[in-house]
């Protein structure tokens, strides 16, 4: 696996349309780089490593974010589940609101 130029890879975003933090992408390339072998030479960028990047924002600071450890994992998905539960209780709030407008029986 060849590394990429940090420059080079924001200034192939842009030109795609996207509008990139460059700090993100930066900290991405650099993962990106250790896991390349440093002695080969930089590589262009391709349209694959821009859904790569696009995957890496999604996961990034979640329980499926590459590379952490398992204690972690689990924390972060313990998280997710509490948000999960209260937007259900907020969702039957919501409904129970919902029909109380409409008139409808709640005690059917």
């Amino acid at each position: 696996m060849s590394v990429l130029n940090q420059e080079e890879v924001i200034k192939f975003f842009k030109l795609y349309g996207f509008r990139v933090d460059e700090v993100s992408v930066r900290e991405w390339v650099k993962e990106n780089n250790k896991k390349a072998n440093t002695s080969d030479k930089i590589r262009p960028t391709i349209e694959d490593d821009l859904l790569k990047y696009n995957h890496w924002c999604i996961v990034k600071g979640t329980a499926y974010e590459e590379g952490i450890d398992d204690q972690t994992k689990i924390s972060r998905l313990l998280e997710e589940v509490e948000l999960l539960r209260k937007e259900v209780e907020d969702l039957k709030n919501e409904k129970y609101d919902l029909e109380k407008l409409l008139g409808k029986n709640t005690w059917i």
